[in-house]
């Protein structure tokens, strides 16, 4: 999972209008973006097996 969160956090850091490099940037900005991704990633469903319902059946 913490690759995952690292994967998602550089993908938020860098949709940024003024992103710079994230290896750069000081860890205490790279946490926050962290804190982001966990949030994020615990808003997506899980695949679990089953076929999940949707509120959008017709959504692409």
């Amino acid at each position: 999972m913490d690759q995952e969160v690292e994967f998602v956090a550089r993908a938020l850091y860098e949709a940024e209008d003024d992103a710079m490099l994230w290896e750069a940037e000081p860890e205490i900005l790279k946490e926050e973006f962290r804190r982001y991704a966990r949030a994020a990633i615990a808003m997506l469903p899980r695949q679990d097996g089953k076929k999940q319902k949707t509120d959008f059946p017709h959504a692409a």
